[in-house]
């Protein structure tokens, strides 16, 4: 094949229809975009053919009895490809030797010159071709129209609906109504990324069809290391097993250059600072797992970049001035972009699965469980569950091969941090563990008083606070939402205080919650009803004869009789009724 660089030759460079209009140098050519009319200059290296519209079929596709007919012709018409003129004799000839008429081979020989290739040779399927459209053009139109009306909307109407209407809007303007299946054929054309987005919205239309060519990566162990949330798909029951307490919250940091779980946290609590800080602190420190299990889990180390979404409990003071402290890049995903914490996500989703197979799993979602009584059926307390967590991490997914890497976790870590020949060397220890923990952990501002420091209805004291007494300035007081037997405050001076529990619920020396069952619940409170209605009674016969004491006391008093005449009168009128207005009551001095 040759492509003449003459002018007016139509061809394409960097996916741009040009044409040429001459040449400039010896390695450029000057042409017009034939999209913009614009002149410019293209490098030669660049220019390739316009393809034809008819196309060809690519060679793999062909079937191999058509192939080797093609072929065959192939060798018998690369001699007559350069040839100006072909005699009737020779066409005769060729065209009987391969089964076709003159007139035949004569169209397949301009088509071969056009595009001197194999496949340019190969028959077409018969009937109508692709796309072809026996509709009347009105009725193709009203359907088009019915579709852009009636199934481009929010409120998602379904298919069967858009046929009804244009099959009644065809009635209605005197058309002959389309068949059911002309209107879904048209309506399944126009299915794409502008139906999407006229029934799912901008963001899920994004998320389906948006390209996403670049990806995420990191060179070496630490370099990159994200964190997300996830809620358990399984229930989970309280200490002594009689109350489902839920499902529990997971907070996951995975190394991405060796899909190692480096930290994880598992609580009741909902996402916050703390969650996330108690997984930093996981992940950087040795792991205390080891210690009854040895080596069961020896990732750790300090990150050099931390990948997170925009939540609220990624934005916390402490978790920002903790990274800034140790020098470690804090970073967050772009704004409703979950496909940048592709990698967290992932790991979310393989860890959800293995707990589903778990009594009390709760599955992906309402279809999948079915009839399945998840709290009924749920038997691990929540410190048993992250017994079974660590292990399904530490022995399940860091064994086995993982796809995208090729090999397992474990031996990618192992890999990451050994040289060229073949000594292996530990990750950085950080050197002041302790101060480390107190970075990132979780702190409330308390005044340091005589009785202590109050803290989640516990008190904590040590000696060594005792100059920070009488002070309105506050302390910073950190702690251990897993380990409440101690507070962390520093004085002035920087010096680092732990002060134990001295009294409250932490101490022990709080009331125990005990549990009640629901008869005496309902006992109680039926006790309490009655204690309302009769403090309500007293309450109001109370303020009833007060009121009435009151008014009898501002009320007229009648005077005492001091003769028999008078008692005579007085005692004509009856005790009940009232004095009348025409008697008048006299008083006699002597």
């Amino acid at each position: 094949m040759r492509l003449l660089l003459n002018p007016g030759t139509i061809c394409v460079t960097n996916g741009r229809v040009i044409q040429i209009d001459g040449v400039s140098s010896i390695s450029h050519v000057n042409a017009r975009d034939m999209g913009t009319g614009k002149m410019i200059s293209v490098p030669i290296s660049q220019i390739e053919e316009l393809p034809s519209s008819g196309g060809c079929q690519e060679a793999v596709a062909i079937h191999e009895t058509e192939w080797k007919r093609c072929s065959a012709l192939a060798k018998d018409l690369v001699p007559l490809k350069e040839c100006t003129r072909v005699t009737r004799g020779e066409l005769e000839k060729l065209a009987k030797r391969h089964g076709m008429s003159v007139r035949q081979l004569q169209r397949v020989l301009v088509a071969f010159r056009k595009n001197p290739r194999t496949s340019t040779l190969a028959r077409q399927p018969g009937g109508r071709p692709k796309g072809l459209s026996l509709l009347d053009p009105s009725v193709d139109a009203l359907i088009r129209h019915a579709i852009a009306k009636h199934y481009m909307r929010r409120e998602k109407p379904p298919k069967e609906y858009v046929v009804l209407r244009a099959q009644s809007m065809a009635r209605r303007l005197g058309l002959p109504p389309p068949s059911r299946k002309a209107v879904l054929l048209r309506l399944n054309q126009e299915l794409g990324w502008a139906s999407d987005l006229a029934r799912e919205g901008s963001r899920a239309a994004r998320q389906k069809w948006d390209v996403r060519t670049g990806g995420l990566s990191a060179a070496k162990p630490l370099d990159l290391v994200q964190i997300d949330h996830t809620r358990a798909d399984v229930m989970v029951v309280s200490d002594d097993r009689l109350t489902v307490l839920g499902r529990p919250w997971i907070t996951l940091a995975i190394d991405v250059a060796t899909r190692c779980v480096l930290g994880m946290y598992i609580s009741m609590d909902a996402p916050s600072s703390v969650s996330v800080s108690l997984c930093i602190e996981h992940a950087v420190l040795p792991k205390p797992e080891n210690a009854k299990d040895l080596d069961i889990w020896p990732m750790y180390g300090k990150p050099r970049k931390f990948l997170v979404d925009n939540g609220k409990d990624f934005r916390a003071l402490a978790l920002q001035r903790g990274c800034d402290e140790h020098a470690i890049t804090l970073s967050w995903r772009p704004v409703r972009t979950p496909h940048y914490g592709a990698h967290i996500e992932r790991l979310n989703g393989t860890l959800m699965k293995i707990a589903h197979l778990l009594p009390g799993t709760t599955f992906s979602n309402i279809r999948e469980r079915g009839d399945y009584d998840s709290a009924a059926n749920a038997r691990l307390t929540l410190d048993e569950f992250r017994d079974w967590m660590t292990h399904k991490v530490c022995r399940f997914y860091h064994q086995r091969k993982h796809r995208a890497i090729g090999i397992a976790p474990t031996l990618a870590w192992e890999r990451g941090f050994t040289d060229e020949a073949g000594k292996f060397s530990c990750p950085p220890l950080i050197a002041r563990p302790v101060d480390f923990r107190m970075d990132f952990l979780p702190y409330e501002i308390r005044i340091v008083r005589r009785t202590g420091i109050e803290l989640n209805a516990s008190r904590y004291w040590h000696e060594d606070l005792a100059s920070m007494l009488n002070t309105n300035a506050g302390a910073m007081v950190r702690y251990d939402p897993r380990d409440p037997s101690a507070v962390w405050v520093r004085r002035p001076d920087g010096i680092l205080v732990t002060a134990p529990v001295i009294a409250g619920r932490a101490a022990g020396t709080l009331s125990l919650n005990f549990s009640i069952d629901p008869a005496m619940q309902a006992q109680m409170d039926a006790a309490m009803d009655v204690g309302f209605d009769t403090t309500d009674s007293i309450e109001a016969n109370a303020q009833r004869a007060t009121k009435q004491a009151r008014r009898a006391q501002h009320a007229p008093k009648l005077p005492l009789p001091t003769s028999a005449s008078d008692s005579a009168v007085l005692t004509q009128i009856p005790p009940s009724a009232p004095p009348s207005r025409s008697t008048i009551l006299l008083e006699e001095w002597i």
